[in-house]
């Protein structure tokens, strides 16, 4: 490697590590002491590791992604059997994230610009919110990213990167399933180039070999699946979501049909004041008021949005300068006017028919009309669009898909940052540009009225992205040192940094006062934290209330354990045994 080329590049990644494990040190400090008692999910792959180390643990939702789970039974197999391994582990895709990010922004942009684009990206408070928490988001973030990046790579670079773009994506997607939204844009952005077809005929031997290793990498993932036999879940996931939308479709409590959800709170996953180190309370803009229902987004994020309008407008004045209508309309025939028809009928068909058809035909029509729109503009004297396009078609893909389906949740609006990140540095990018034009040039300095020296300009380029920088360091600093830790509903228990030793501590009683507890009934209020903590498997009393100690009876349980009182237990049958900060364990009498 030739360092003084890159001497830049590894001063800037070495910088992104260190302040993202700083990030990742003060939030881990709090994580580790509290465990994930309160997000259920955690618990979910934490047994599934037990199963995979040949540990024990609950068999329920053996079918979620496996990769998490099995790099955590790794340590579990060397004797490290403990909540904190899973933390740690999804911690360092934050890292990744932060490293992909800059590298797919290093393929336009210069160093600091990319750098800038990375440090937004990790401080935005939906990703701050959820990086230590053992959950898949940001784990499927860092391999999305990671996927673009190789695939870009191998589209701009050598094409002998395919053969990791794609084994990288079907890692990913075995990370979280919603990482194979990545793959359209991955094969969007060969479509971006100035002649696709002739661009997979040169290079269609390694095209397929890189399409090759990825399938090879999904057999290996079937193979797992099979030694395991492990349900299939991501298949049954995917029909449930490529049916029209169904409000009815979904039990859950969370859900809402609101098609507005995430349009509504992206400038409050951007930036928030009121976002505390394990909490984001979503707000929503009532227009009919001009005012924010709940959270309020931060000046940050007022700036970020400005920022990316003005990139919009200069981008649009850019388009419709002189020379670029010359080159769009040049050599115009009846393909182009064809092109304009591809692009404006299915993007009107795309939101007339939104959600009142397939996810899939929605898919379809979306992906037409934008990339028709790429080969109307494409000869525009604007540098790299195709990765331009790829982001906004990334963006599209996951917009449509997380507000077809009816589960809304503010964790996936982490999806869309890395493009709403891209954004704000493209239309740095594009002022920074605008600005030049002000640079007078030496044969008519006297022609502008408004003059800038080349000095400003460069001083502007790095001031701008430290301002930033600084900025969005600051206010997570803040958030961190003056907001106590809550729960995802908001809600703040007496014994809520204490609750998992609590629990466990219960739980581990049974351990030592029942050697045979495995052979035995157990039920629980928190069932999957108990089966992690007994590595065995528990069953649930949700649902269960009035007639809690006739089922307790009718199926010999031996144990219950609650996480309260519980008032309809009848004590002439199950005796309070052990007790700590409100956890209780209830025995047959």
């Amino acid at each position: 490697m030739d360092f003084e080329k890159y001497k830049k590049d590894i001063m800037f990644i070495g910088l992104l590590i260190i302040i993202s494990s700083v990030i990742l040190y003060f939030f881990l400090k709090i994580d580790s002491k509290m465990g994930s008692y309160y997000i259920h999910d955690v618990y979910i792959y934490l047994n599934n590791s037990l199963n995979y180390a040949g540990l024990g643990g609950s068999s329920r939702n053996h079918g979620l992604p496996p990769v998490i789970p099995l790099i955590t039974s790794i340590f579990f197999s060397l004797g490290y059997v403990s909540y904190k391994v899973i933390l740690y582990v999804c911690s360092f895709y934050y890292i990744l994230t932060a490293i992909g990010m800059y590298g797919l922004l290093r393929l336009k942009y210069k160093e600091l610009l990319s750098f800038t684009g990375a440090i937004i990206l990790i401080s935005m408070p939906i990703n701050l919110v959820w990086a230590t928490k053992g959950m898949l988001d940001i784990p499927g973030l860092a391999m999305s990213i990671l996927a673009l990046y190789f695939m870009a790579l191998g589209l701009y670079k050598n094409p002998k990167y395919y053969y990791i773009a794609f084994p990288v994506l079907i890692i990913g997607f075995f990370t979280r399933f919603t990482v194979i939204l990545t793959l359209p844009a991955m094969l969007m952005l060969i479509l971006f180039t100035g002649n696709p077809l002739n661009y997979i005929n040169r290079h269609l031997g390694k095209l397929i070999k890189g399409f090759l290793s990825g399938g090879l990498c999904f057999g290996l993932f079937m193979i797992f699946y099979k030694i395991y036999n492990i349900p299939l879940f991501f298949l049954s996931q995917s029909s449930s979501i490529s049916a029209t939308s169904n409000p009815g479709a979904s039990t859950v409590a969370a859900t809402t049909n609101n098609l507005m959800y995430y349009l509504n709170n992206l400038p409050i996953y951007m930036g928030t004041y009121k976002w505390v180190p394990y909490s984001l309370k979503p707000g929503r803009f009532i227009f009919d008021k001009m005012a924010w229902l709940g959270n309020d987004p931060s000046f940050l994020s007022y700036i970020y949005l400005l920022t990316i309008l003005i990139g919009i407008i200069i981008f649009i004045w850019r388009l419709c300068e002189k020379q670029n209508l010359e080159k769009i309309l040049k050599n115009k025939n009846k393909y182009f006017y064809g092109k304009v028809i591809l692009f404006i009928v299915p993007l009107i068909a795309y939101f007339i028919s939104f959600t009142h058809v397939s996810l899939y035909l929605s898919m379809g029509l979306i992906s037409i009309s934008i990339l028709f729109l790429f080969r109307i503009i494409r000869k525009s004297d604007l540098k790299y669009l195709a990765i331009d396009f790829m982001f906004l078609y990334w963006l599209a893909v996951n917009l449509t898909f997380y507000t077809f389906h009816i589960i809304k949740t503010d964790r996936y609006g982490i999806c869309f940052t890395p493009m709403i990140t891209y954004f704000i540095i493209f239309s740095l990018y594009l002022i920074y540009g605008k600005l030049k034009e002000f640079v007078p040039k030496a044969k008519n300095k006297k022609e502008n009225k408004f003059k800038i020296s080349p000095k400003t300009l460069n001083t502007i380029k790095v001031l701008v992205p430290l301002i930033l920088i600084i900025s969005t360091l600051s206010i997570t600093t803040f958030c961190y040192m003056t907001n106590s830790p809550h729960t995802f509903d908001n809600l703040q228990p007496d014994n809520m940094l204490t609750a998992y030793e609590d629990q466990k501590e219960v739980t581990d009683w049974i351990i030592q006062t029942d050697p045979d507890y495995k052979n035995k009934v157990i039920y629980a209020t928190n069932w999957i934290e108990i089966s992690f903590n007994l590595r065995m498997d528990v069953n649930q009393t949700f649902g269960l209330s009035d007639n809690l100690t006739s089922t307790l009876v009718q199926n010999n349980a031996s144990y219950y354990i609650s996480d309260a009182k519980n008032p309809n237990i009848d004590p002439s049958y199950y005796t309070i045994v052990k007790e700590k900060n409100g956890f209780v364990v209830y025995k047959r009498v």
